[in-house]
């Protein structure tokens, strides 16, 4: 089973590294970029072993649209989300990180952005693109530069970024959030939506805050994260720390091993483009993280992004 585990990973770090047509979603909407685990995933994750995730989870906004549905249909009208891949679970002025593919499209001249767009009240959902331009943006991270990718000429490299949670979130509510990526690259407009939602509380599991170029300089991960989560990282999560006022403190260690639960048998994946998709969810499980300071990335102040 291990050794199935294995190969399959394998080939999810290889399998895709021909395509490097724009498209991306989040892989990882807490990860743990010093264990290379994820605490958390977005809705409706169908996990890297799912070969059809290219045209499944990728969600297209070609030629700048006035109008359409800001998530992927799958995404919402539901938040859902499973004992694999589960909502990660957040306090407010946590830093966490968040993790996705570079697809080709690194860019240290004039690196495309990321925003993590989000509302301050959990009875509010994201319901069309348009609202980009009045939610509140929670953080801004570069899309793929020697500072976000941990292999940047590989061009199927894991890239991430950091970003606080809003202080103002209020512990026992789940907060709806989108990552909204400018791509731009086509001169009519071409944008990427992943929808998520964060379980927020009065502690939660925090991974360690290091330098970006530190994070980065670590092996590149063999996205076995992607395959969902184990049974130990479970166990993790149940380590919460309230972090008050101090300072994020250290993660964990996690033991490998094959997630936890998956009643699929592991297929191999190739990463391609994909382009359509449509609308946002609502959501459901949680996992957790940091807070403290990160290089490169910069995690941008709570504001409303303007027109």
């Amino acid at each position: 089973m291990l050794h199935s585990f294995v190969k399959t990973v394998a080939a999810l770090a290889i399998g895709s590294a021909s395509t490097v047509l724009a498209h991306s979603w989040v892989d990882s909407t807490k990860y743990d970029p010093v264990n290379q685990v994820s605490l958390g995933y977005a809705r409706g994750y169908p996990g890297r072993s799912n070969p059809d995730i290219n045209t499944e989870y990728t969600y297209l906004f070609s030629g700048s649209p006035a109008s359409k549905p800001m998530c992927n249909p799958k995404q919402q009208a539901n938040m859902n989300y499973s004992p694999l891949f589960p909502m990660a679970t957040v306090q407010p002025g946590e830093t966490i990180y968040t993790s996705w593919e570079q697809n080709g499209h690194l860019n240290n001249t004039n690196p495309t952005k990321v925003d993590i767009l989000y509302y301050p009240d959990p009875n509010k959902q994201f319901a069309d693109v348009s609202e980009r331009n009045t939610a509140m943006v929670a953080g801004t991270m570069d899309f793929a530069t020697d500072l976000t990718c941990y292999s940047p000429k590989n061009p199927s490299s894991v890239c991430f970024g950091s970003w606080t949670v809003p202080k103002d979130l209020k512990p026992g509510n789940v907060y709806h959030f989108v990552w909204f990526w400018y791509f731009n690259q086509n001169s009519a407009g071409e944008w990427y939506s992943t929808c998520f939602d964060l379980n927020v509380q009065e502690s939660s599991h925090v991974v360690e805050v290091k330098p970006m170029a530190e994070l980065v300089a670590m092996a590149n991960p063999d996205l076995s994260y992607a395959l969902g989560m184990t049974d130990s990282i479970k166990k993790e999560l149940d380590k919460v720390t309230n972090l008050g006022e101090g300072t994020q403190p250290e993660g964990s260690s996690y033991s490998s091993e094959p997630p936890a639960e998956s009643s699929e048998s592991p297929v191999e994946i190739a990463e391609s483009p994909a382009e359509t998709v449509e609308s946002p969810t609502t959501p459901s499980d949680v996992a957790e993280q940091p807070t403290s300071s990160a290089p490169a990335p910069t995690p941008a102040k709570c504001r409303p992004r303007p027109q």
